[in-house]
């Protein structure tokens, strides 16, 4: 197994890297990512953002959000979690996430850390998560990547990441929220030691160098689908959101990331002026940030 490790924490940029390496790179061999991103938040393939995320703490913090293109739930990465991926032939292997870690898990149980797989794809010490997986196919390959939170600020991923509602209707996947832990209490490594460690215990210390003819194709896939609203928002469900708050209900409608239909009671009156006003604008804050002068609460039970 051949490794590629990622020397940029940008997570736009990671994302198309990851892909990229997926579907042009050694197609015939097995291939082992080891990867880093800044505070970002990062989003199932199938999973609506409004139902996912804080979206007035994300953007207030200035942390970005980014569509992957595996299954699963909503994960938070920070430069204190590591992520690693395995490309591989799918024959055998699909949805089995118990085989696609069993040598990471006895990597780190030689290191004298009891990680243990649990439920459908979860990595945990005890009862404590410390790592999401998911999985994508491309032709008959398979994409296999997971979390480690080695010593991420649990703090900003509780923040970041939404409690289940049921405010919001959609079929889109839900993530399952667990308490997390970080590895660093359990190890006196650091993280670089671990990456070692890692690819020492999993790969065959055989490493892959891109041309610049790749970083070339990788950033022109980060522009024009990483970074873009279409991917990252507007590919979440067609959804109604429907709460109360204060002296205001709202029943509102979003397609492509963009409210399609809006009716605003105030005062058991619908309000005509305030639900015409953000019918066709993005669903985002920033877009309707005179809502938090105008309407606080319904600013609030869009996007807090």
């Amino acid at each position: 197994m051949k490794t590629v490790i990622s020397t940029h924490f940008d997570p736009y940029f990671n994302l198309a890297w990851e892909e990229y390496i997926f579907k042009n790179i050694h197609q015939h061999e097995d291939i082992f990512l080891l990867w880093q991103n800044s505070e970002s938040i990062i989003i199932g393939r199938n999973q609506n953002v409004f139902e996912e995320v804080n979206l007035d703490y994300i953007v207030k913090n200035h942390i970005p959000l980014i569509r992957r293109n595996s299954g699963g739930g909503t994960v938070f990465h920070d430069l204190g979690n590591l992520n690693f991926t395995f490309m591989t032939d799918a024959k055998g292997k699909i949805n089995n996430y118990q085989l696609m870690t069993e040598k990471l898990v006895s990597a780190f149980q030689a290191l004298g850390i009891n990680l243990k797989f649990s439920g459908k794809s979860d990595l945990k010490i005890g009862e404590l998560k410390v790592s999401g997986n998911a999985q994508y196919i491309y032709k008959d390959k398979l994409l296999h990547h997971g979390t480690l939170l080695f010593n991420s600020n649990l703090e900003r991923l509780s923040n970041s990441l939404k409690s289940k509602t049921d405010d919001i209707e959609s079929i889109s996947v839900k993530s399952n929220r667990s308490t997390v832990t970080n590895i660093s209490s359990y190890t006196n490594l650091t993280m670089d030691e671990l990456k070692k460690y890692l690819i020492q215990e999993l790969t065959s210390n055989e490493f892959i160098e891109l041309t610049p003819k790749d970083l070339k194709r990788i950033e022109e896939l980060q522009v024009e689908k990483y970074q873009t609203y279409q991917w990252n928002y507007g590919e979440s469900p067609r959804s109604r959101i429907k709460k109360s708050k204060g002296i205001y209900s709202i029943d509102i409608s979003l397609v492509y990331g963009n409210i399609e239909d809006a009716k605003i009671i105030k005062d058991g009156s619908l309000d005509l002026l305030l639900s015409s006003s953000i019918v066709g604008l993005r669903c985002y804050p920033s877009e309707l940030s005179f809502l938090i002068k105008k309407a606080p609460e319904v600013y609030e039970m869009l996007f807090l």
